[in-house]
């Protein structure tokens, strides 16, 4: 499995929406090869999209798109929207979150396991067209959509496994470098990545990405 460059950003400190789009295109000509985003005070979709219209060739992502904020229906069609726009650069990560998080938005975290099991299988189903039409008839995606499952907890954790084989908790490492493996795009996939998780200034993200 090749070994590849990622980086993970936390744009919810107040990055506006050109910050978000000037710090994807500098980790593209930085070499990386994705850039994830994080959902910490900020619609972690639309940023991915963001970064997606900035560049060309980096993968862009999210790290994770928290399942309790969107309807699964919602979150597949977003997904295949930006995956069509990004000509298929984008990976859907989902996960639940963490407790504080959820409670501070009046989220109520009961079972997370099968809730995050139950998703996950909704937005499958969703991206291949399947499910009941609405207003129109449900359609597939018209590119790929990787989707990564992540969890904090054993018992999450156990149900990302196995609803994407390859998942593993992604610790910070020391410096803007990560190496993430990602399985075939057209299938349920997960990966390892090590990242710095950044919130700093746009004076010195910039010297972060070239280090």
């Amino acid at each position: 499995m090749a070994e590849r460059l990622a980086l993970a950003v936390i744009p919810g400190i107040g990055w506006s929406a050109n910050e978000v789009q000037t710090i994807a295109r500098e980790a593209e000509e930085a070499g990386f090869d994705a850039i994830f985003a994080a959902e910490v005070n900020n619609d972690v979709m639309a940023t991915a999209q963001l970064m997606g219209a900035a560049t060309r060739r980096i993968t862009v992502g999210t790290w994770i798109a928290n399942i309790y904020l969107r309807h699964s229906y919602a979150c597949a069609q977003g997904a295949a929207l930006i995956a069509d726009a990004t000509g298929g650069r984008f990976v859907l990560g989902l996960g639940v979150s963490h407790p504080p998080v959820n409670k501070a938005l009046g989220i109520d975290m009961a079972d997370p396991p099968t809730m995050l099991r139950r998703y996950v299988t909704a937005v499958r189903s969703w991206l291949r067209g399947d499910g009941p039409a609405t207003h129109l008839p449900q359609r597939p995606a018209a590119k790929p959509v990787p989707k990564k499952s992540a969890g904090t907890s054993s018992a999450v954790e156990l149900i990302a496994r196995e609803l994407a084989p390859l998942t593993r908790r992604s610790p910070c490492a020391r410096n803007a470098r990560a190496r993430f493996s990602a399985g075939p795009p057209a299938r349920m996939s997960a990966g390892v990545m090590r990242t710095l998780v950044t919130s700093a200034e746009p004076s010195s993200r910039k010297d972060m990405i070239r280090a």
